[in-house]
């Protein structure tokens, strides 16, 4: 999901890749903390319907020029705090599923010798390709996912490098 701009004043969000300022926004949801898509009505996590009053919470780090305390804050470093972590959680996530598939295919395996040759065999083998078939889709969003997280941290340290020589030039 790319970060978005608080709600226009119609409601709906708009989401350009960056603001003026240089700040990212993301939309969270106020019952779990997840992020939420652009123009979702519910919650993909908890289910919490989002156009209720108090649903969702933009987040925005410090704007690039704001001084906190006298110094210039790295308008990057929560946002990249906060990507690592969602994607620890998604890493973790995954391994939950491949080990819950791979316990499959070893309960498989260890009962497969008992069942006889022929068409029972393959009748088994489809039931278990079927049990797969669930937690193998839900393994595929997993990685894809990651790996666009990935990039939009990556994106974020480049951001965050140029804005670090920006302010030493």
């Amino acid at each position: 999901m790319l970060p978005l701009h608080p709600p226009s004043p119609k409601g709906t969000p708009i989401h350009p890749r960056l603001r003026k300022s240089g700040a990212f926004w993301a939309v969270l949801c106020n019952a779990c903390g997840k992020r939420v898509k652009d123009g979702a009505h519910f919650c993909e996590n908890c289910g919490a319907a989002l156009r209720e009053p108090n649903a969702i919470t933009s987040y925005a780090p410090q704007a690039p020029g704001r001084h906190s305390s006298g110094d210039t804050a790295d308008p990057y470093k929560d946002q990249i705090a906060a990507l690592k972590l969602e994607i620890k959680q998604l890493k973790l996530e995954l391994k939950h599923v491949t080990s819950g598939m791979s316990n499959t295919r070893s309960q498989y395996y260890q009962t497969a010798a008992f069942v006889p040759h022929g068409l029972l065999r393959l009748g088994y083998k489809w039931f278990e390709d079927l049990r797969l078939l669930g937690p193998q889709q839900q393994k595929q969003r997993l990685q894809q996912e990651v790996m666009r997280l990935e990039q939009e941290l990556i994106d974020l340290q480049q951001a965050q490098m140029g804005w670090k020589t920006g302010r030493r030039g």
